[in-house]
């Protein structure tokens, strides 16, 4: 057994089947162009890393923040869209899934919030040549320089 199904079992263990076994586990459809849930919550899909896997979209007030989930684990992905974990199921299909979703936040006011990443956690998707960087925010919004 490779590391990768190795880690791929364990990662089902520790997080999917907690869940299925408390009966919290319900599939949502979404739909290519993502599925609203709730005022404000989409859900959109992001293939690559396990089946199902989706980013959570927020929008108030005409403010809106994209949680990454498992599409983005930590920050080094950002300057190397190409890297993947060892647990995506699909990692040709999850690189190009963070390479679209950080082409389509790069210079836009969307804040990324990323799930997997140690402080800072959340900033603006900036392009730099071919890869992307967090620039992080501040408490209100602003751009933390540096």
């Amino acid at each position: 057994m490779s590391s990768g199904t190795s880690a791929r079992q364990q990662m089902f263990q520790d997080s999917v089947h907690p869940v299925r076994e408390a009966d919290l586990f319900e599939l949502v459809d979404v739909a290519d162009v993502g599925t609203d849930i709730a005022p404000g919550v989409r859900l959109l899909r992001s293939p690559g890393h396990t089946p199902g896997q989706v980013t959570v979209e927020l929008s108030s007030q005409g403010e809106r923040a994209l949680i990454s989930g498992d599409s983005i684990h930590h920050p080094v992905q950002m300057g190397h869209p190409e890297l993947c974990s060892c647990v995506d199921i699909a990692p040709e299909l999850a690189a190009k899934t963070r390479h679209r979703m950080l082409d389509s936040l790069a210079g836009t006011s969307t804040l990324l919030l990323g799930s997997h990443f140690p402080p800072p956690t959340a900033g603006r998707v900036r392009r730099e040549g071919n890869a992307y960087r967090l620039a992080p925010t501040a408490p209100g919004g602003a751009t933390v320089r540096g």
